[in-house]
């Protein structure tokens, strides 16, 4: 139930009124339920539940990230990091022994406190397990040329998907671009050739006329999300995306109990990096649009930002980490809109067979 502060308002919200177990949040839901006796707690949001969740300036933060102790954006959790991805997560402190939910190795648990940085806003999970393993299952059965024994693991997963909150930053920015380049536009000129039977043709051959394009462009750029995990990078973690970011609510540390939440390993100023290049990407097909014609060719591009800020904001996935023959892999499942994206052994022999049978169907036919 990482991110909790350590207070004894806050235990009591996440404490059970019938039997005082720990609760869970219930995916979907806006209450915790115990797992004993089956009492549920309504989740208590505060006034600023509904508001618009605002990022927070760029500059400003970067400042206030050089004491840790910043009451404003840090608070106090029990951390534990994994030896072999070097994740750090934050786990129920009851748990006395766990697998890693990013590579399944053992974990090493102490209940060490940490001072990390508080989230601004989360999506809480809205799709259960049971659902969740079931997409799961849909995608294993999908996969072509995985090993026999590799997709007996699957039939086996149900107890090792892991619910964890992955941590991104999201940068909002206004980008004010000069640019210079070229505009091509397509004609035609008529050309003759000799074909195969000896006779001439003629055929119409495409060429650009190139003219000097220069202007100026202008993008606003909003909830521009880059993983801040080392554990599942960026190009991993986007293809369980589009994220909706209209339902991310402001941070409760109750929409966590009974998950797993990993703290960033990639800071904001490495991911404004990213970001940067999400964004350059954007304004040249801004660019291209502004140029126009047929064809472009962008010859430099001068963009300044400004008003960049940003949110740290926890996003919810269904984990199962597995070993395969020495290597460790990954599948998650989106536990907001259900897409599935995984890692996957291939067999050869598999592969080997599928090639030699084409290789004899077509030399039957030739015959």
């Amino acid at each position: 139930m990482g991110f909790v502060e350590k207070t004894s308002d806050i235990s009591q919200d996440l404490k059970c009124q019938g039997c005082g177990a720990i609760l869970a949040y219930q995916p979907g839901t806006s209450y915790l339920k115990c797992a004993y006796c089956g009492t549920e707690n309504q989740i208590i949001e505060s006034d600023i539940a509904h508001a618009v969740i605002d990022a927070v300036d760029y500059d400003e933060f970067t400042a206030a990230m050089q004491d840790i102790h910043d009451a404003r954006f840090t608070i106090t959790a029990e951390v534990v990091h994994c030896q072999n991805c070097g994740a750090n997560s934050t786990l129920d402190p009851h748990v006395t022994a766990d697998l890693c939910a990013f590579c399944a190795s053992p974990l090493v648990i102490d209940h060490q406190e940490k001072r990390v940085v508080k989230p601004h806003a989360l999506i809480p999970f809205f799709i259960e397990e049971n659902k969740a393993f079931s997409l799961f299952k849909k995608w294993s059965g999908g996969l072509w040329f995985a090993p026999n024994n590799f997709k007996r693991i699957f039939s086996a997963q149900n107890n090792r998907l892991k619910g964890v909150y992955i941590p991104f930053w999201s940068y909002d920015a206004h980008a004010s671009s000069s640019y210079q380049g070229q505009r091509g536009e397509y004609y035609y000129v008529t050309r003759t050739r000799r074909a195969a039977d000896g006779k001439t043709e003629t055929y119409q051959e495409q060429r650009t006329r190139w003219h000097h394009a220069s202007g100026h462009v202008y993008n606003r750029f909003k909830d521009v999300l880059v993983s801040a995990s080392t554990s599942l990078p960026h190009d991993f973690a986007s293809k369980i995306g589009p994220w909706d970011m209209q339902h991310l609510k402001p941070f409760n540390s109750q929409y966590l109990s009974g998950f797993v939440a990993e703290t960033f390993s990639i800071d904001h100023i490495a991911g404004s990096h990213v970001a940067k290049n999400i964004m350059d990407a954007e304004i040249a097909n801004t660019v291209r649009a502004d140029i126009g014609g047929d064809t472009q060719q962008i010859d430099d591009v001068d963009s300044v930002y400004k008003d960049v800020k940003l949110k740290y904001v926890l996003l919810p996935v269904w984990l199962s980490a597995y070993r395969y023959k020495g290597k460790s892999y990954q599948i998650m499942v989106n536990a907001f809109n259900g897409r599935v994206y995984g890692q996957r052994p291939y067999s050869f022999w598999k592969i080997a067979f599928l090639v030699l049978f084409i290789v004899i169907i077509v030399a039957l036919l030739s015959q």
